[in-house]
């Protein structure tokens, strides 16, 4: 479980509605999304939940909770995330081994009254309602930090990151034509334009549902977008690294499934639907 953290913490730091479907408050019409999709509430890892899910009455993804952990959603009127909230425990990551001990035995959740925000992302979008910009506010960090993305057929196809109003790496990601992201390439640019590969992923899926679509508001290319899931990913190191280039990691993901084709466990995590 503390291994599953420990990579939540590391993404962290380097990131149609029916008639029956619209609840009239205050003379607006709020929209209700993911109707068609079981939303899950909690995950459980040995037994022990690991982590939480709530949702506001839209049906939208509220927060999410864990030991290690903590991130809130907000959304506008037209239920569009406008922005995200990250508290994490550096711990984790830490150099130290007596702080990365008592990180990872630490017994209450992780939440805004008891750690530090660690980012906030503030989201943009055009006149067609497509993300165009998400702006990153850390901590005692005053330079400009931005992501702008490229949109082709309702999905994002490029994600380009700039510090200090430098381009400085950029994402280019492809899907096949059920729309399930099959390979995602991370380059870096330097001072003088020059571009190094750095990583690929590529991915493969089974032909079962996603129940992670539900999230799909978040707009992160790949989870919470593919209608299937994941059973393969293959991580290719493109840099030298320790005097060695081309390293390969294969990961392979098992699943059991309901009777409406969503996933009950992955791996060690059960899953537990609203």
């Amino acid at each position: 479980m503390r291994k599953i953290a420990i990579l939540t913490v590391f993404s962290l730091i380097f990131i149609s509605c029916e008639k029956d479907d619209l609840l009239v408050m205050d003379n607006q019409q709020m929209i209700v999304e993911n109707t068609d999709f079981p939303l899950i509430i909690k995950e459980l890892s040995g037994g022990d939940t690991y982590k939480e899910y709530t949702y506001n009455d839209r049906n939208l993804l509220l927060e999410e909770k864990s030991k290690w952990f903590y991130t809130s959603y907000t959304y506008n009127g037209n239920n569009q995330l406008i922005e995200s909230e990250y508290y994490v425990d550096m711990g984790l990551v830490s150099s130290n081994l007596s702080v990365l001990e008592e990180a990872g035995n630490r017994e209450e959740w992780v939440n805004p009254d008891n750690t530090e925000k660690s980012l906030t992302k503030s989201l943009e979008y055009n006149d067609r309602d497509q993300m165009v910009t998400v702006n990153y506010i850390r901590p005692s960090v005053s330079h400009s930090e931005y992501s702008v993305f490229a949109i082709e057929n309702e999905r994002i196809t490029k994600q380009l990151m700039y510090w200090k109003n430098e381009l400085s790496h950029y994402i280019d990601y492809i899907y096949d034509e059920r729309g399930n992201l099959i390979k995602e390439s991370k380059y870096r640019v330097s001072s003088t334009g020059i571009t190094e590969l750095l990583t690929t992923t590529e991915y493969e899926y089974d032909g079962m549902h996603n129940p992670f679509q539900s999230f799909k508001r978040l707009l992160t290319p790949g989870i919470n977008t593919n209608p299937n899931n994941i059973v393969k990913e293959i991580y290719t190191i493109h840099f030298e690294v320790d005097g060695i280039a081309g390293k390969v990691r294969i990961k392979e993901n098992s699943y059991g499934y309901n009777d409406m084709g969503y996933p009950i466990r992955k791996n060690e995590v059960t899953y537990v639907y609203k």
